[in-house]
C-alpha cells in the first residue's frame, strides 16, 4: 500500500519518543529542526540524547499514561513487547504512532527527508524499503542547487510585491519565474534594487 504525504505543521506540538538509544536519537534529530516539543522516556539514554539540548528526558519505564496530551508518539525501544504496547495504547487513543522497523504497527511513517530552509521534500516506500527512500533522498540532495534555502526565502519575500504590482495572474507568474531563474543563477543573492528594476521593466512592457 502507498501512503499519501500530508505536510503538517508540528512546531510547538508535543511528541513522545520512547527509547534512549541511537535509533531514537536519529528520530529526534529529524524532528528538532521543526520546533517540536520532545519528551524522551527511557530507563537510560545514549550519549547523543544526553547531550541534546531542548528536549525533556525522563528516566523510567514506559507507562500508558505517558502518551496523554501527545500529538504523536515514536516507539524506538529494543523490546518488541514494549513497542507493541506503545502501539496498542496509541491506536486505542487515536494518537498517531510510529514504531521503528515495524511497519504493521505504524499509523504514520518517517520519510527520508531533505530540508533546505522552508523547502522540505520527503520520500517514503510505505515501510517497504527505507534503503530505497534514502537512495532517492541522496540523489535529491546532490541535485539541489547551492543557496536554495536563500532562493526560497527570497521568493517568499517578493511574492506580495509582485502580486501588488501586477493584476494579471499570467504576468505575475511570468515575473516570478524570471526572478526565480535569476535567484538560482545568483544563489539567492538578488538585491531589492534588482527586484524593483525587474518589476519596473516588466511593468512597462
Amino acid at each position: 500500500m502507498s501512503y499519501f504525504p500530508f505536510f503538517v505543521e508540528i512546531g510547538q506540538k508535543r511528541c513522545l519518543v520512547v527509547g534512549g538509544g541511537t535509533v531514537a536519537f536519529r528520530k529526534i534529530e529529524k524532528l528538532l529542526p521543526f520546533g517540536v516539543e520532545i519528551t524522551v522516556v527511557s530507563p537510560s539514554f545514549c550519549a547523543e540524547i544526553e547531550q541534546t539540548e531542548g528536549i525533556c528526558r525522563i528516566r523510567k519505564e514506559f507507562q500508558a499514561e505517558d502518551v496523554e496530551d501527545m500529538c504523536f508518539v515514536i516507539g524506538a525501544t529494543d523490546c518488541e513487547a514494549v513497542n507493541a504496547r506503545i502501539a496498542a495504547v496509541c491506536h486505542a487513543k487515536h494518537i498517531p504512532v510510529n514504531i521503528v522497523d515495524d511497519a504493521e504497527k505504524c499509523s504514520f511513517f518517517f520519510p527520508a527527508l531533505v530540508k533546505r530552509g522552508a523547502f522540505v521534500a520527503g520520500f517514503s516506500t510505505g515501510g517497504a524499503s527505507p534503503l530505497a527512500a534514502r537512495f532517492i533522498r541522496e540523489q535529491m540532495e546532490e541535485a539541489i542547487p547551492t543557496g536554495f534555502a536563500d532562493v526560497i526565502e527570497l521568493m517568499a519575500a517578493v511574492r506580495g510585491r509582485v502580486k501588488a504590482a501586477f493584476a494579471d495572474s499570467g504576468k505575475r507568474e511570468q515575473v516570478l519565474r524570471y526572478i526565480f531563474r535569476l535567484a538560482l543563477e545568483k544563489n539567492g543573492n538578488v538585491s531589492q534594487a534588482e527586484i524593483e528594476e525587474i518589476i519596473r521593466k516588466e511593468g512597462e512592457q
